[in-house]
């Protein structure tokens, strides 16, 4: 999916730049123009709803669709590339040109259906196919109907209500990792500590985190759960760490600026021991910016990070001081 933004980030600004006032194209040709810009900015925009979807909402048609459409903005890229030499270069027949590459990027367009070729794309003139994408402007792209939040369980979301006794195993766990994040005296003990735990899928991970930061949240004065993902929304997470560190003050946080957040938390956190569970870390990326929030206060503090990947686990220990399990 990233190549196909990638292809449609470098078509649009060249669409863009046979408007300005460098090409003088006629007007009739600059209308056309606009006509496919806006054609594929409708794609961009299908092609934002279906990388919002969750993975489990994702099927083979939306696959298929993204595929036709990075093939298709490569094909009407270099469509625009061959008018913009014939544009620029002496003596050209400018009208004949333009009409050429219309005829062939409208054509072209006509396969952005449901990412199925059209039997009558070779067969279909420029202004034949211009009308038939106007009247079929809505079976263009693949449904992308993103369900409401409610109706999505959380996949991760029996694990943090599953009875530790049904786990083989994990008690010995949790006993271990709760004298880790425990242990030390004097100063190493008030450093703030993040340790990571690092496995498959379904390993129990977010049980096991869980389970832990039930038994020893008595002991901090702030403490937060959340949960990150694979595409995590940053200022949602932020929202909800500020929520349940300040107990609730700041019901409408998801409103304010990301800066705002993080000095909020920072300033909740500053004189306060805590314990904050970051489960489901999946990049470096989202990692570095949770960490904006994590205040260094020589109070003891204690952040568990749950994640798939070991290079992620590393990360999130390397520049505070840290243990992965």
């Amino acid at each position: 999916m990233e190549l196909a933004v990638a292809a449609l980030g470098s078509l649009l600004p060249k669409l863009a730049t046979l408007l300005t006032d460098e090409y003088k194209l006629q007007k009739g040709v600059r209308g056309e123009i606009r006509f496919l810009k806006a054609e594929m900015e409708s794609m961009q925009a299908a092609l934002d709803r279906v990388s919002k979807l969750p993975p489990q909402q994702i099927d083979d048609l939306h696959n298929i669709w993204v595929r036709d459409l990075k093939e298709l903005s490569y094909d009407i890229e270099d469509s625009v590339d061959s008018f913009m030499l014939r544009v620029d270069a002496p003596g050209c027949a400018k009208p004949k040109s333009f009409r050429r590459f219309f005829d062939r990027t409208i054509g072209l367009l006509t396969k952005a259906r449901l990412g199925i070729i059209s039997p009558m794309t070779s067969k279909t003139s420029g202004a034949a196919s211009k009308r038939l994408l106007v009247g079929e402007k809505g079976n263009r792209f693949p449904e992308v109907a993103v369900q409401p939040e409610n109706t999505e369980m959380d996949p991760r979301l029996p694990a943090l209500y599953e009875d530790v006794k049904n786990l083989v195993g994990i008690e010995g766990s949790a006993e271990k990792l709760t004298a880790l994040l425990m242990q030390g005296e004097g100063a190493q003990k008030q450093q703030l500590m993040v340790v990571s735990i690092v496995g498959v899928g379904g390993l129990g991970k977010t049980t096991l985190a869980n389970s832990v930061y039930q038994r020893i949240r008595g002991e901090f004065q702030s403490q937060a759960f959340v949960s990150v993902s694979l595409k995590p929304d940053i200022k949602k997470i932020f929202s909800s760490i500020l929520r349940q560190v300040s107990g609730g003050e700041y019901p409408n946080a998801e409103a304010w600026s990301h800066t705002e957040l993080i000095d909020t938390i920072r300033q909740i956190l500053e004189k306060k021991r805590y314990i904050i569970v970051i489960d489901d870390v999946w990049g470096e990326s989202a990692w570095t910016q949770i960490k904006c929030a994590l205040t260094e206060n020589s109070l003891g503090s204690r952040v568990i990070v749950t994640t798939r990947k070991a290079d992620v686990a590393k990360f999130s220990c390397s520049s505070i001081d840290g243990y992965t399990v």
